[in-house]
């Protein structure tokens, strides 16, 4: 139990607690040339639910989001995702995390079935559920009927439907999505 778990009083789990997926105080990134992107940021979301990080551009939401997933190292403060601390827990973090960055990050090269077969085999998604998972995952972001087709050949929407397949492969507790409407139509975001 963390010490906010204790300062909540709240009833999470019938012992009295909260469980946060993202526990942070204090977080702060500062870059080797001394510039503070990110200074102070506290955040407790307990599991399960949905939160969304707004402000202005420029005000270190990205930058925080690559502190949480382990992309970038905190040069101050504490943060626990997922139970595990970001400076000694990155590996365990990054495998219950899904994460979609605000640039799409499929290989064009690809179909879009095997940008998401690439992702369960980094992920670790165990070789006899593939074939299902990759279906389904098509099925949800709408792009089976063009599941064959090279990712270059795609609209930026479609691309990013496909980025959003790839950071759920694995079944994770805790999504980080970076803008992840950006590029498409109003059918898409309701989806």
């Amino acid at each position: 139990m963390t010490e906010r778990d204790v300062e909540t009083g709240a009833d999470g789990d019938g012992d009295g607690s909260v469980r946060y997926a993202i526990d942070a105080k204090g977080v702060e990134v500062t870059y080797g040339d001394g510039t503070r992107a990110v200074r102070g940021v506290d955040l407790a979301v307990p599991e399960g639910e949905f939160f969304g990080f707004l402000g202005p551009n420029g005000a270190g939401k990205t930058t925080t989001i690559k502190a949480l997933v382990t992309l970038l190292a905190p040069t101050g403060g504490e943060t626990r995702v997922n139970g595990f601390d970001v400076r000694t827990g990155a590996q365990a973090i990054r495998e219950s995390v899904g994460y979609m960055a605000q640039e799409t990050s499929v290989d064009p090269e690809l179909t879009a079935r095997e940008n998401i077969r690439f992702a369960c085999e980094a992920y670790g998604v165990p070789r006899g559920e593939r074939v299902d998972r990759i279906d389904e995952l098509l099925e949800l972001v709408g792009l089976a009927d063009v599941a064959d087709k090279e990712a270059e050949e795609f609209s930026g929407g479609m691309k990013k439907r496909l980025d959003a397949a790839t950071a759920l492969v694995h079944r994770p507790p805790l999504v980080f999505l970076d803008e992840p409407t950006t590029g498409l139509d109003p059918k898409a975001r309701n989806r």
